[in-house]
């Protein structure tokens, strides 16, 4: 099945990955994220402005594993520190950490866009268009009608865009895509390069996921160590974060 995976996986940019957590587990994650206070992650040591709002509510929050112990348990968790060893070795750095509630109603949504326009080039080097690893945990069900992702499969091999100069509206712009669904407890895994958004959730079912973003060492010279000669590194060292 995971040989199976991996070539979808590099053939469409984008996979989906079922019945990774379970049912609980998302249940617990979605209390704990709900939870953490912006104070809680500024007294981590986090550097930056903790949190996101979106229409008088709150969007999102990073790395919210450096203030909750739950939230941390499942980063670190080995299925899906077998995922990253899987497709991307066992030496490997933490690139993000985040929440995303898309609250029904909220309307908050993001432009086409590659993740590959967040990463930092005087950290990553070229390398990081094929050793990047992009995951989210479905928190809640993600449907049709609940802002789900949109990707252009096959993106990644070819196709370049400009970055959005405004990453928070959604334009359409005669690009189309797939919107993938998941059921709760999946996992969705997608390129760095790959072209992706998302429009509003105006639905009223909550859609809230939670990332965890990872890539080769060699590709990077900073950023916190997730794996370290196949050993799990379970504390998130906040100064190694730019």
């Amino acid at each position: 099945m995971i040989n199976e995976l991996k070539q979808e996986y590099y053939k469409k940019g984008i996979i989906v990955i079922p019945n990774v957590f379970t049912e609980e587990e998302c249940r617990n994650i979605k209390h704990q994220a709900y939870s953490v206070k912006d104070a809680d992650i500024v007294a981590s040591g986090y550097p930056h402005q903790p949190s996101q709002s979106a229409y008088n509510k709150r969007s999102l929050i990073f790395f919210p594993a450096l203030c909750n112990s739950y939230l941390n348990q499942i980063r670190t968790d080995e299925r899906m520190a077998n995922l990253v060893r899987t497709f991307i070795g066992e030496d490997v750095r933490q690139i993000n950490n985040q929440v995303y509630f898309r609250e029904a109603g909220d309307h908050d949504q993001f432009a086409w866009h590659q993740d590959i326009m967040f990463r930092e080039a005087n950290i990553f080097n070229q390398d990081v268009e094929d050793d990047y690893f992009q995951t989210i945990i479905a928190v809640d069900d993600i449907n049709i009608d609940n802002g789900a992702i949109e990707f252009i499969e096959g993106s990644h091999k070819s196709t370049m865009i400009t970055p959005p100069k405004n990453l928070r509206v959604f334009e359409r712009n005669s690009m189309s895509g797939t919107k993938y669904t998941a059921k709760k407890g999946s996992v969705l895994i997608w390129s760095v390069m790959i072209v992706h958004g998302s429009e509003p959730n105006y639905s009223s079912q909550n859609r809230m996921t939670y990332m965890n973003g990872f890539c080769r060492a060699k590709a990077a010279n900073r950023y916190p160590f997730y794996i370290k000669g196949g050993k799990i590194i379970r504390e998130i060292d906040p100064k190694q974060i730019p």
